[in-house]
């Protein structure tokens, strides 16, 4: 597994508790705050939105694939080792925009876009993605989250004001998933007031999501149902 995501020392405001820890690819965590303003305070500092009040959150910079070492052989002669890339950390707000992505509680919707633009926007903002492509991460994301088939079309052009709570949040993860950040950070809250059935999809999608040589971290500030190992 690669290491993706880390804490150092970190306190966020609100907490007199300091978390250390680091991520890798594959790895779905469980991080249970005291508070819902902690938990708010730590989610900003993990996304790079605010600074932490002590220590550091870093990500992988850039590509770890293994790459070609020149050496100069004792007769001059030029070789090539092959190596890993060393691990170069950036702090997450300095980091590239889509590095870490990240899931609201609500499923933080814009009101006045419909759900397929909600979705598909910041996808066309910050990469170029073809349409095509984008059309069948949709309708691949939607089922593994548990939607009907039947129920895609009406869902996708739907204003979040006309669905329920569930369906906010769904197209919020949906959203997520699609822009395939290396780290996605979720609110816990997002699996409050979901049916069983729903919860246990969105949690294998995430799992699969991770699988996929990404990381997933979990914030919660009461404990949760979430199967996931819990960060000490």
């Amino acid at each position: 597994m690669n290491a993706l995501f880390r804490f150092n020392g970190v306190r966020c405001e609100g907490s007199d508790r300091a978390y250390t820890f680091m991520l890798h690819s594959g790895e779905t965590r469980l991080l249970q705050l005291a508070s819902n303003d902690e938990k708010n305070a730590m989610i900003d500092n993990a996304i790079g939105e605010t600074v932490c009040r002590a220590g550091s959150i870093e990500i992988v910079q850039g590509d770890r694939r293994h790459h070609k070492l020149a050496v100069i052989g004792p007769f001059g002669e030029r070789r090539h080792n092959s190596g890993p890339v060393p691990l170069i950390w950036q702090p997450v707000s300095a980091g590239r925009p889509g590095r870490v992505g990240w899931v609201a509680a609500n499923g933080g919707l814009i009101s006045n876009l419909k759900i397929w633009e909600n979705v598909t926007l910041p996808l066309w903002y910050h990469a170029r993605r073809d349409v095509i492509a984008t059309e069948q991460s949709v309708q691949h994301w939607l089922s593994v989250l548990g939607l009907e088939p039947d129920e895609f079309a009406e869902f996708m052009v739907a204003q979040p004001h006309s669905v329920e709570p569930w369906q906010c949040k769904l197209a919020g993860l949906l959203r997520a998933l699609l822009q395939t950040s290396p780290v996605l950070v979720v609110d816990a809250a997002l699996f409050e007031d979901v049916n069983a059935r729903l919860a246990n999809c969105w949690i294998m999608a995430l799992e699969s999501y991770a699988a996929e040589g990404r990381t997933v971290l979990a914030i919660a500030d009461k404990p949760t149902t979430l199967p996931w190992e819990k960060i000490e």
